[in-house]
């Protein structure tokens, strides 16, 4: 554990009681002399932590306002979970597939990666998923339980995850889009990209990288038509960045560990807060499949999250990729 990290350890550790810590007892948790500790409180501060500091008292923690493993860990379930922070990388899946490729999956399994920037960020299709730094958090979970059959449910499962962990730490409803999008209000505050590692000699899907970037406050760069944030202005909220990036690994791997029973549930959570059954939308499929663009409504979702669709002639078909939009509008 870093300096920084165990001084914000020690100081939250203290918090609730109002207690100080003095300088000297920081330095000897951490091994190091007092200025590396006051260089350590001047970083956290930096990343939004609220620290006093007085003469002849030392440090107390005021709020937790910060975004770093260690503040996440201390919002995990289960301690055990391993997690790497980065305040800047090219992409939290690119580093997970490059750790699963390079090492054994089965280590990495129930690992998380999480940035508070990243520079080449991914949607699905190719596109591009902005994630500027402050605003949001980028995170991926990986998973390996050996044998992966139904690659589509953990995309389904994780949009459930997000959706239970914005309510319990902000008390706000989520709408999901099929099959990765999670909305509030009409705009898209998440998206989610789920990527699987092949194992060479068997063939077979042996772990699932799932990234999910959530917006917490709406930035110029993002498309002000269809992408919003959990908070539309940043000044004076606490954004609790490090309570949700933890409780989105905490409600996505309860779903995931707890067997058939638990995917189950998910996935009638998964239909109820759908914001397409029953509404007319637009088709595009995906490069390789011959037929254009058409209309249909979705009347139904099934438990391996295919989007079951009624066309106009009240045929009835089952989608398991493609881009839909409602009222010709991309949503």
């Amino acid at each position: 554990m870093s300096v920084k990290d165990t001084v914000f350890s020690v100081l939250k550790d203290t918090s609730n009681d109002g207690g100080w810590v003095s300088g000297q007892e920081l330095a000897d948790a951490c091994g190091v002399t007092r200025t590396s500790v006051w260089k350590a409180v001047k970083s956290l501060q930096a990343c939004g932590a609220e620290i006093e500091a007085v003469t002849n008292k030392g440090y107390r923690l005021l709020r937790t306002n910060i975004f770093n493993a260690e503040s996440i860990r201390s919002f995990l379930a289960d301690k055990s979970v391993q997690v790497d922070f980065f305040d800047k990388i090219d992409s939290t899946n690119t580093e997970g597939k490059r750790r699963i490729v390079s090492g054994d999956a089965k280590k990495l399994h129930r690992s998380v990666i999480v940035a508070a920037e990243q520079t080449e960020g991914r949607g699905r299709l190719g596109r591009k998923f902005y994630s500027p730094v402050n605003t949001g958090i980028y995170l991926s979970i990986l998973y390996s339980p050996g044998k992966i059959s139904s690659p589509g449910l953990f995309t389904a499962n994780a949009a459930v995850g997000v959706s239970r962990a914005i309510k319990k730490v902000y008390g706000v409803e989520c709408g999901i889009k099929w099959v990765n999008d999670i909305f509030i209000g009409g705009k898209k505050i998440c998206g989610i990209l789920t990527e699987g590692v092949t194992d060479f000699e068997s063939g077979m899907i042996e772990a699932a990288v799932i990234g999910i970037g959530v917006n917490i406050m709406n930035n110029a760069l993002l498309p002000q038509d269809v992408a919003g944030g959990v908070y539309s202005e940043c000044s004076g909220v606490d954004t609790k960045r490090s309570e949700l990036a933890a409780e989105i690994v905490n409600e996505t791997l309860l779903i995931l560990d707890g067997g058939e029973s638990a995917v189950n549930e998910s996935m009638k959570e998964y239909k109820a807060r759908s914001i397409l059954i029953g509404r007319e939308i637009e088709v595009t499929p995906v490069i390789g499949q011959d037929e254009g663009k058409y209309f249909c409504t979705p009347v139904d979702i099934t438990e391996d999250a295919k989007l079951v669709v009624r066309l106009p002639d009240g045929s009835e078909k089952m989608l398991d990729c493609g881009e839909v939009s409602i009222n010709s509008s991309k949503v």
